[in-house]
């Protein structure tokens, strides 16, 4: 009788030893998930506005274009649309550096990083190309109104 609970105490102790394994894994599974789904977030909003920066360049030269008409018909007359256009130009400028310089600085947290450091760079990650993707907006509407394209 003792050896049969003995053999039961066993089993127990094992199957709850596996239990505990399987609900330490499944914790850990769960937490390299939420760092990839925060870096997939991260990813698709720079990748929502990446394939725009062709045509921030297009529209600055647009831009650009008619600044030099202005100025040439009459620089003193047309100096405060001058001044206007000057702003729109900076901000596709601006705009188109403000990805690369985000591109350039961001590195994608590898395993080795702590899941907690991980999440925190990320998560400033994601606020710094939000502002990034807003600028490229922004900027993209302000030209095509000026351009009357939008």
């Amino acid at each position: 009788m003792q050896e049969k609970c003995r053999f039961n105490m066993k089993s127990i102790a094992r199957s709850i030893f596996f239990m505990l394994l399987f609900v330490q894994f499944a914790c850990n599974s769960e937490k390299v998930d939420e760092t990839k789904l925060l870096r997939d977030e991260v990813i698709a909003i720079h990748d929502e506005v990446m394939p725009l920066m062709g045509e921030l360049k297009s529209l600055k030269k647009e831009i650009k274009i008619k600044t030099d008409s202005l100025i040439a018909e009459d620089s003193v007359v047309n100096a405060e649309k001058i001044h206007e256009l000057r702003n729109i130009e900076n901000q596709l400028e601006d705009a188109f550096e403000g990805m690369f310089v985000w591109m350039r600085q961001y590195k994608a947290p590898d395993e080795s990083v702590d899941e907690k450091e991980a999440k925190a760079y990320l998560t400033e990650q994601k606020v710094l190309v939000e502002k990034v993707n807003k600028d490229i907006k922004e900027a993209l509407k302000a030209a095509k109104q000026e351009l009357g394209k939008g």
